[in-house]
């Protein structure tokens, strides 16, 4: 009986300990390291199921020669039947200090980080089918040096 209770504690971690893969996630990179407000980029992704919660995020990789501690992004959403909707949203990258939100990245590059910024919170697509986000850089420059790629993150969300 007792080579059973260890067997079982391990299933009940892994099992309490997995999360749900994303509904969907993708990145793209920035040319150059410098968002050009010219450039804006769309992620195309399918709800199945309208009547679940998601969240939605925005993910900023970025380095130490990002200037400022935010960036305004215009998120552009069109839906099923020509539906759309904009929105700006600040992303806070880092603290009234300075320093950097997020998890930083890589053994060599320590200076990449990687911000995984709330947009909807809980949200309900009003009808299933394909959906397109469009993010554009809202900053008063036209091009944005330190962003080394965004991307849209949408999860279940949890009960």
């Amino acid at each position: 009986m007792k080579p059973l209770i260890p067997f079982v504690a391990l299933l009940f971690v892994l099992l309490t300990g997995c999360s749900e893969p994303p509904v969907f996630q993708a990145d793209v990179p920035i040319a150059e390291g410098a968002w050009d407000r010219a450039f804006k980029p769309k992620f195309t992704f399918t709800i199945d199921d309208a009547a679940s919660k998601h969240d939605v995020f925005i993910d900023v990789r970025h380095n130490g020669d990002y200037p400022f501690n935010g960036l305004f992004v215009f998120v552009d959403l069109e839906g099923p039947g020509g539906r759309t909707a904009r929105d700006t949203v600040e992303c806070l990258l880092a603290d009234a200090t300075g320093k950097w939100y997020g998890k930083g990245q890589g053994f060599v590059f320590a200076d990449r980080y990687q911000a995984h910024v709330l947009y909807k919170l809980g949200n309900r697509f009003p009808a299933t089918g394909e959906y397109t986000i469009t993010l554009e850089q809202a900053m008063r420059t036209e091009k944005l040096p330190g962003v080394l790629d965004v991307g849209i993150s949408v999860m279940r969300s949890r009960p």
